[in-house]
């Protein structure tokens, strides 16, 4: 004889019902509106800091580049376009002068300022230019020593709308480059 359960014990404490599942529910999407505005401005501030990394990234590998081939290289940025890379000197103006280049567009959102360098590109003996056209476009110049010269971008500023910026600036004793928030100066 077998008894089937009955409807009092199966309720006992095993499940919820179908208002505390509605509201445990609610209370989730609730939580998810408040968390997706703040995650939207972490994402959002997260692509500034990559593209800062990634341009601070390309300034050690420049001056790698100069000293293990004994050659000036230029890491260029162009403001009006949101692009840089880096290239040999020798080909800045030629596309496909060198199999190494690097070019990189910054995120949609980002916004990329450099001054035009303060001192006219020529050689060391001040005797020939250096063959950098510099129309609209900035370039730090690492020359085979390791070093960027004097002709070199004094601070890149990369701008995320009004609301956040990052530099890339000379190091104190001048021998690379580092991220800092951005100052009002120019």
């Amino acid at each position: 004889m077998s008894r089937a359960p009955s409807l009092r014990a199966s309720r006992g404490g095993r499940g919820f019902t179908l208002i505390e599942l509605i509201f445990v529910l609610a209370l989730l999407a609730i939580g998810a509106l408040f968390v997706s505005s703040s995650m939207s401005s972490f994402f959002r501030g997260r692509a500034l800091n990559f593209e800062a990394r990634r341009m601070l990234s390309l300034t050690h590998y420049a001056q790698s580049r100069a000293v293990s081939e004994g050659v000036p290289v230029i890491l260029w940025i162009n403001p009006a376009d949101s692009t840089y890379g880096l290239t040999v000197q020798s080909t800045f103006g030629d596309a496909e002068g060198d199999a190494q280049a690097l070019r990189y567009t910054a995120d949609a959102s980002l916004k990329l300022e450099a001054p035009q360098g303060t001192t006219e590109a020529v050689s060391e003996q001040d005797d020939e230019k250096l063959g950098v056209t510099t129309e609209g476009v900035s370039f730090i110049r690492y020359t085979p020593d390791g070093f960027f010269d004097d002709s070199s971008v004094s601070k890149i500023t990369i701008r995320q709308g009004t609301e956040a910026a990052l530099d890339l600036v000379p190091t104190a004793n001048r021998l690379g480059y580092e991220i800092r928030p951005a100052s009002n100066d120019n």
